[in-house]
């Protein structure tokens, strides 16, 4: 296919789909996935996934991890507590032996269950924050949930590396040493990385006006993304660490995080939703072995994750009803889940109704997630614009 033909076919569905589908308050994540499915072989085969937009999307998954890592803030770790750390051990562990028992139920091997139950630990902090922002939350509950999310996702994020590496090992470095490999590779990443971004910064990309500081940021990005990828770990992990540590550097530079954020959402990372979708065999859910296998995955996930915010959240001695809204806080699925499912097809390691199953759990999880929080907590303001697009409100 034409290389502006396919550049086309890709704006233009990730553009009109979004339009359409926010008619019926579909969020925008989700109909970029949808419109992935109706152009990909799945669909109407309009266009088939290849070199280019393999490539593309494996940039677009990077640029979605590290979003995600800007959107979390690193100084907030700082000040988590006993409290915070009751709710994310309760909200981690037993979502991930759920997903890891549900995989041995599903006859899935040892590390693949393990991978599964990485899918479940985690939580995505950027679907739910938009809606905490408008919600007459306490800011001591705000804290804990996002504290405890930013714990489950480095956990995660880490627990997977090591797991693909047990796997697919793409380094020479023995599993007895990836770890100490690991620990070594966050020390440079945490210590010596943002002095480099730093000079970066304050250097080079003063003395080139065009764009330079844009540009020094995705230096640092790739330099991270790549040295992960050296030592075994997958360039995703890269990615989300390298937005973790500048996001407190860059939070007060807003024109720098607006260009960052125009980049990656109004290009890369559709390509990867969209790729996402093509790839996504929703033929499956249609054999009813494979539907009952994703309504077991959504409805062991959702149980999971909102009974341990619930007990957890109890431990640290919140009332019943905010502790119930606590668990339902930490239910979407996105970045790391999404991120996991196309990771595991590439290596066969899911099959595709698993990842099928990991798709639709995504696309439900996102959009009820905000809707049972509202319900939970009440609105205190009329909300943003940003969120009114998110939902899908036809004057935003």
């Amino acid at each position: 296919m034409e290389y502006f033909l396919l550049f086309l076919i890709w704006i233009a569905a990730s553009f009109f789909f979004p339009v359409v589908l926010r008619r019926i308050q579909i969020p925008w994540v989700n109909s970029v996935i949808l419109a992935g499915i109706f152009v990909g072989p799945y669909g109407f085969g309009v266009v088939y996934p290849g070199e280019i937009t393999d490539f593309f999307a494996a940039l677009g998954l990077v640029f979605l991890m590290f979003t995600a890592g800007l959107d979390t803030k690193l100084s907030v770790l700082k000040k988590a507590g006993k409290d915070v750390t009751y709710f994310a051990a309760l909200n981690f562990f037993i979502p991930f032996a759920t997903g890891f028992f549900v995989g041995i139920l599903l006859g899935l091997d040892v590390f693949a269950s393990l991978i599964l139950g990485t899918c479940y630990s985690s939580s995505s902090i950027g679907v739910i924050i938009v809606t905490l922002k408008e919600l007459k939350v306490q800011s001591e509950i705000k804290s804990t949930i996002v504290s405890a999310m930013f714990i489950e996702d480095v956990l995660s994020l880490v627990l997977l590396a090591v797991f693909l590496h047990a796997i697919m090992p793409v380094s020479p470095i023995p599993l007895p040493l990836f770890p100490v490999a690991i620990f070594i590779f966050l020390l440079v990443v945490f210590y010596l990385i943002p002095k480099l971004q730093q000079f970066l910064l304050q250097w080079g990309a003063k003395k080139d006006a065009f764009a330079g500081q844009l540009r020094s940021v995705f230096i640092t990005l790739s330099l991270v993304a790549l040295m992960a990828e050296r030592i075994g770990v997958h360039a995703m992990v890269g990615g989300f660490l390298a937005g973790l540590i500048l996001s407190d550097m860059l939070g007060k530079r807003r024109k720098l995080r607006e260009k960052i954020f125009a980049l990656s959402y109004g290009f890369l990372i559709p390509i990867f939703l969209l790729n996402l979708g093509m790839t996504t065999n929703v033929e499956t859910l249609f054999v009813p072995q494979d539907a009952a296998l994703a309504g077991l995955i959504i409805v062991s996930l959702v149980a999971s994750k909102i009974a341990s915010g619930f007990l957890g959240a109890r431990l640290a001695k919140f009332p019943s009803r905010v502790s119930f809204g606590m668990g339902v806080m930490t239910i979407p699925q996105m970045s790391t889940t999404l991120a996991t499912a196309s990771i595991a097809a590439d290596y066969g390691i899911f099959g595709d109704g698993l990842v099928a199953g990991l798709v639709v759990l995504s696309i439900v999880t996102i959009t009820i997630a905000p809707f049972l929080t509202r319900l939970m907590f009440g609105r205190k303001t009329k909300p943003s614009r940003i969120e009114r697009l998110w939902l899908g409100d036809k004057s935003a």
